[in-house]
């Protein structure tokens, strides 16, 4: 049963064991938000077009405001 379980799905290489989990290490760290939010965050935040330009992998990590996406 055991070796029946291990044998399911196949093996990933490790950059696509990076794309699943983000582990793609050249996301900035700052900043950590984009778009047009309250001022009650104590630190400014990127442009929208700063946001469009990340890679997919690191626009799951940030916070960004609806107005980046023309709502």
């Amino acid at each position: 049963m055991k070796k029946s379980i291990l044998n399911i799905g196949k093996n990933l290489s490790k950059s696509e064991q990076k794309n699943i989990h983000g582990g793609n290490a050249s996301c900035p760290s700052t900043p950590i938000c984009y778009g047009a939010f309250q001022s009650s965050f104590n630190f400014s935040c990127g442009t929208c077009e700063q946001y469009h330009a990340l890679s997919n992998s690191c626009k799951s990590r940030v916070l960004v405001s609806v107005t980046c996406f023309g709502i």
